[in-house]
């Protein structure tokens, strides 16, 4: 990703607007900053019955660009400036050891180095790379964590910002959002706490100590399973079957419990291994986020089985509380945490 990023320039932004795309939804914001903080100007969501990804690439660019300039048209939303990110399961993520270096020599070595951990000729990815700080026990070696996507995913995302009309300035990962989310608002605690982003096709866990991702995990079970389930059982459509897990009777308790019991024990396990591998830690708070994190009852089931204490993500936390904007509807809070912190980007894009 960084031969994209580099060819873009530096310039002076003061809004970027955050497009969240997801298997079946759209989410975009635009936040205002303020001297106390950042607002909400606009923001909207738009499902859909077909997919918008099929693992991790755009299935229909001009589709999905299209429905892109509609929302936008809708919200009355004229910023081209536009942020964007990754599924965290198509993204490859490496930490490394290297022995310190200056930034003109790491430049020129990075290149080898991303060869012999990312399993990817580099004429087929997109890379970036960030220095984490020095080695706990070596202060002669830092460390590093590599990020890689193909060229074909990348180029997916590209190409529907780029028939919307958007100047796609920033390109993130959706895991990392969250987490950099959970540490603005929540701060560096003293033990590890785990984010858990849990979508219609995925759940993405990562696992923070202070400010650094210590593990990432990828579950591919989400909310579509439970509502296609749903569906089949009882012979409705998606929606009809959307309301009914969400709004659970006793005519889906099972199909519910199965689903609220495979997640939790994914995580549970997330835990253990984490905890199994780094004895010195504890993991001491677990934050849900995602739409299928709203299934009733897993937030209790996660709680009861890890031990842990469970709470969701609120991202209005990461918003000043004075001024005139929006607030976000009690539903949206779930939906809209990677689309809000994208647009919050704008800083990082200040010369």
């Amino acid at each position: 990703m960084r031969s994209v990023l580099e060819k873009l320039g530096v310039r002076t932004i003061n809004e970027l607007l955050g497009v969240d795309i997801g298997t079946t939804s759209i989410k975009v914001c635009l936040l205002k900053r303020t001297k106390e903080g950042f607002k909400i100007h606009k923001y909207a969501k738009r499902s859909y019955e077909q997919d918008l990804l099929h693992d991790g690439t755009v299935v229909d660019g001009a589709f999905v660009a299209g429905q892109l300039k509609h929302l936008l048209n809708e919200q009355g939303i004229k910023v081209k400036a536009a942020a964007t990110a990754l599924s965290s399961y198509t993204v490859i993520t490496k930490r490394v050891t290297m022995p310190f270096l200056d930034k003109e020599t790491l430049e020129q070595s990075i290149g080898l180095e991303v060869e012999s951990v990312i399993p990817y000729p580099l004429r087929d990815i997109y890379y970036n790379y960030y220095v984490m700080g020095a080695e706990e026990e070596k202060d002669s070696t830092m460390n590093l964590l590599i990020v890689a996507a193909k060229k074909e995913i990348v180029d997916s995302f590209m190409k529907v910002f780029s028939l919307a009309g958007l100047n796609l300035l920033v390109l993130d990962v959706d895991i990392f959002a969250v987490t950099n989310m959970v540490e603005r608002i929540h701060g560096p605690q003293q033990f590890s706490v785990v984010a858990a982003d849990i979508g219609a096709s995925v759940t993405n866990i990562a696992i923070l100590k202070g400010e650094n991702i210590e593990f990432t995990r990828e579950i591919l079970i989400g909310g579509r399973y439970l509502t296609n389930e749903i569906a089949k059982a009882h012979r409705v459509d998606r929606s009809e079957a959307e309301e009914k897990k969400l709004v659970h009777g006793n005519e889906v308790q099972e199909l519910v419990d199965d689903f609220v019991g495979n997640v939790s024990s994914e995580i549970n396990k997330t835990v253990n291994f984490y905890v199994a591998t780094k004895p010195r830690e504890t993991v001491g708070k677990i934050y849900l986020t995602g739409g299928s994190s709203l299934v009733p009852g897993l937030k209790e089931r996660i709680e009861r089985e890890t031990g842990i204490e469970v709470a969701f993500l609120d991202p209005s936390m990461f918003l000043t509380t004075n001024g005139t904007g929006l607030t976000l509807d009690e539903n949206d809070r779930f939906f809209m945490p990677v689309a809000l912190y994208l647009s919050s980007r704008v800083s990082d894009l200040e010369p």
